[in-house]
C-alpha cells in the first residue's frame, strides 16, 4: 500500500488575508487510502494529544486564490489525499494544525440568551425586507455604472422576488482570452428567506478563479436554472468548443439540454465518486485509487487498463460508469477539451469565499459579489502587470518543471517535424508540426508535454509557439483590462422615481420568521 509524507503545521495563527504563520513543524507518513479517523489518529498520536480533553482542526491550503480547505470527513480526506497524489513532496499541501479545549459551556440552554437573540433577529427581518425594496434601484446603479453588462430581475405577478442575475462586462470581455469551460454550482442561502445562489465560473491564465455570473433565486429548479442560463446565454453566447462542468443536478442538467442544445456537459468527477460510495459499499476504498485513475488518463490504452482493473473488483461498478457515460467524466472520452478541469473545485472555492456573506440581506449579498470581483480584478491585474514570463506563473512553473526531464541522448529526430522520445521502458512519438504525441497530453492540454519539451529542445526552439494562447500573460492582463469601479455611496445614487417607487416584495411561501428563528437555533445549538 502506497504511503504520502505529509508536513504538518502546528500551533500557528490565520492572518487577514488566511495565510497560516508563525507555527512549528512536524511531518507524517499514511497511507494513501486512510479514511478521516485514520488521519486524525495518526495526527493526534504522533503529536501527543489527548483527545479526550482536546480536538484538532485540520485545515490546507490548495493555492494563493482558495481559502483553506477544512477536513471533516473521509471525503475531506480523500479531496486531500488526491490533490497530495499531484505532488508528494513533503513541503507540498502542509496540513495546519490547530489544538482546542472542548467547550463543553457552548450549548445554548440559557432562555435569556434565546429571548435576545430573537429580538435582534426581528430587527434583522425587517432590514431584510427593506433590501428587497432597495433591489430595482441597486440593480439600476450597476447598469449604469458598468456599460455592457447583462442586470436582470424577476418577480411573480404580486410582484414578490423570483430571480436576480448579474454579469458584469468586465467578467463578459475577460471570458475572451480564458478557456471555454464553464463551471456552474448552486449554493443555499442562509438569510431569513433563504433561497439560492447560483453561479458560473473559469479559470484565468493562472488558473485561478474568474467568477462570469452569479443570481439570487427563490429556489433550485429547472425553471430557475432555466432562466440562468437564458441570461447568460443573452451575454456570453455559444461558442465552438465550449463545455459546462457541473456536480450532476438533475436541475442544471435539464437546463443545460435546452438552452444549449449541442453544448456537451462534464460531470466534476469527486461528485460521481459520492454517489458511487452510496451506491458500492463493499470495496470502495480499492475502488476509489482505480476510478480516479481511469477518469485521469490522456490515451485510450491506459483509460482501458484501468477499466480492466476496475471490471476484476466489481462488474457492477464498471456497468455504472458506463451507464452515465464515459465521456462524462472522463478525460481523454470529452467529446471537447476540458482541460485540467476535472472536477467542479471552483464552484466549492467559490461558495467558501462567500460562505458568511450568504447570511446577508439579498442587495448586500449582491454588493458582496460585486466587491469581491472588484476586488480580485485589480490584485490579479496587479500581478499580472508584476510578471515577466511567457505563460501565467503557475503554468510556467509548470512547464519549467517538465524541461529537463528527459535526458538529450533519449530522443532523436525522425523527420523534422516527428520525434520519438525514450522515457524508461516507455517510447513516446511527437509531431510538433500538429501539436500531438502520443502520450495524450500536449494535444488535450494544449501546452507541451516533458517529451514534447525534449524534442523543442533538440532543435533549439522555444515552446512558446507551442502554447495555448489561454495560457500566456497577454492574455492575463486582456483578461482584467476593464477595471470594476467602486459603486458610488448609496446617497449619491441618481436613479428615476420609477425605479425607486417600484415594488419588490421577499419570496412568497417563506416564513421568515420560523424559518429564520428554527433554522438560528439549530445553528446555535450546534
Amino acid at each position: 500500500m502506497s504511503t504520502l509524507p505529509i508536513m504538518l503545521q502546528l500551533n500557528g495563527h490565520w492572518d487577514s488575508i488566511e495565510i497560516c504563520k508563525d507555527f512549528n513543524v512536524d511531518g507524517i507518513v499514511v497511507n494513501e487510502d486512510s479514511n478521516y479517523s485514520q488521519l486524525n489518529s495518526a495526527i493526534t498520536e504522533h503529536l501527543m494529544i489527548d483527545t479526550s480533553a482536546k480536538i484538532i482542526e485540520i485545515k490546507y491550503t490548495v493555492n494563493e486564490r482558495c481559502p483553506p480547505m477544512k477536513i471533516r470527513n473521509d471525503m475531506g480526506v480523500r479531496v486531500y489525499m488526491e490533490t497530495k497524489k499531484e505532488n508528494r513532496s513533503l513541503g507540498m499541501y502542509p496540513l495546519c494544525i490547530t489544538v482546542r479545549d472542548f467547550d463543553l459551556e457552548c450549548s445554548i440552554s440559557n432562555s435569556s440568551t434565546i429571548r435576545a437573540k430573537e429580538k435582534d433577529l426581528k430587527f434583522l427581518r425587517g432590514h431584510l425586507v427593506d433590501s428587497y425594496s432597495r433591489l430595482p434601484s441597486y440593480l439600476y446603479i450597476l447598469e449604469k455604472t458598468y456599460p455592457r453588462s447583462v442586470v436582470k430581475l424577476q418577480k411573480a405577478e404580486d410582484n414578490c422576488f423570483l430571480y436576480a442575475f448579474v454579469e458584469l462586462s468586465t467578467s463578459i470581455k475577460g471570458w475572451e482570452y480564458c478557456r471555454l469551460v464553464v463551471v456552474v454550482d448552486g449554493t443555499f442561502l442562509r438569510s431569513a428567506y433563504m433561497g439560492i445562489m447560483l453561479t458560473a465560473s473559469t479559470m484565468d491564465a493562472t488558473s485561478s478563479i474568474l467568477p462570469l455570473a452569479y443570481a439570487v433565486v427563490d429556489s433550485e429548479n429547472d425553471t430557475s436554472w432555466m432562466w440562468f442560463f437564458e441570461k447568460f446565454k443573452h451575454a456570453y453566447g455559444e461558442k465552438p468548443n465550449m463545455c459546462v462542468v457541473l456536480d450532476r443536478n438533475e436541475s442544471i442538467l435539464n437546463a443545460t439540454s435546452t438552452v444549449y442544445t449541442s453544448m456537451p456537459h462534464y460531470a466534476c468527477m469527486w461528485h460521481i465518486w459520492t454517489n458511487v460510495r452510496s451506491k458500492f459499499k463493499k470495496g470502495h476504498l480499492k475502488l476509489s485509487k482505480l476510478y480516479f485513475a481511469t477518469a485521469r488518463p490522456y490515451t485510450l490504452d491506459e483509460f482501458n487498463e484501468r477499466m480492466s482493473q476496475i471490471e476484476v473488483i466489481d462488474t457492477c461498478f464498471k456497468a455504472y460508469l458506463y451507464d452515465i457515460g464515459y465521456h462524462r467524466w472522463s478525460r481523454v472520452h470529452a467529446t471537447v477539451n476540458r482541460t485540467w478541469t476535472m472536477t467542479s473545485n471552483i464552484a466549492d472555492s467559490l461558495n467558501a469565499v462567500t460562505k458568511d456573506a450568504r447570511e446577508l440581506p439579498v442587495v448586500e449579498l449582491l454588493e458582496y459579489m460585486r466587491a469581491l470581483l472588484e476586488h480580485w480584478t485589480n490584485e490579479k491585474l496587479l500581478k499580472a502587470k508584476g510578471t515577466f514570463t511567457y505563460l501565467g506563473k503557475k503554468i510556467q512553473q509548470r512547464v519549467g518543471g517538465q524541461q529537463d526531464i528527459i535526458a538529450e541522448d533519449e530522443m532523436r529526430a525522425s523527420t523534422y517535424h516527428i520525434h520519438t522520445v525514450i522515457d524508461g521502458v516507455k517510447r513516446f512519438i511527437v509531431c510538433l508540426q500538429n501539436k500531438r504525441c502520443s502520450c495524450g497530453q500536449f494535444q488535450l492540454d494544449v501546452l507541451p508535454c516533458a517529451q514534447a519539451l525534449a524534442a523543442l529542445r533538440h532543435r533549439n526552439e522555444s515552446y512558446e509557439n507551442y502554447c495555448s494562447p489561454y495560457y500566456t500573460r497577454e492574455s492575463l492582463l486582456h483578461t482584467y483590462e476593464i477595471p470594476v469601479d467602486p459603486l458610488p455611496d448609496e446617497s449619491k445614487w441618481n436613479v428615476p422615481q420609477h425605479i425607486i417607487e417600484e415594488v419588490v416584495m421577499p419570496p412568497t411561501g417563506k416564513d421568515s420568521q420560523g424559518d429564520l428563528k428554527n433554522k438560528d437555533t439549530i445553528h446555535m445549538m450546534k
